[in-house]
């Protein structure tokens, strides 16, 4: 039982610059997803922002990514924070799904 529960298991990862992201400006993260020996595995990828822990907006309308290894936003469609979030602590969280499994990664930002 124990070698299903490991043979199910990955780890995902988010590095972003900065948790102070300039508004109007790209702000380009980097999401990893790898089995538990470190070998990159195929996953599923989807955005959102949460104000309070309550979802207020889908990144990039809510397109869901399939990627191997890892992910980024391609060069000049970057995330951009709009000028009403400036001042407001959000958390920028990543959905990661694979092996039948999904992993909330969650970033707070306060865009500038």
């Amino acid at each position: 039982m124990l070698e299903l529960a490991l043979a199910a298991a990955f780890k995902a990862t988010l590095s972003a610059p900065t948790h102070r992201p300039h508004v109007n400006r790209p702000w380009p993260i980097t999401i990893h997803a790898a089995d538990l020996g470190g070998h990159p595995i195929r996953a599923r990828l989807t955005m959102r922002l949460l104000y309070n822990g309550i979802a207020v907006g889908k990144v990039d309308n809510g397109r869901v990514y399939t990627f191997v290894g890892s992910w980024r936003e391609k060069k000049g469609e970057e995330i951009e924070y709009p000028s009403a979030s400036r001042g407001q602590t959000l958390t920028f969280q990543a959905l990661v799904t694979a092996r039948g499994r999904t992993i909330k990664l969650s970033y707070w930002v306060r865009p500038r």
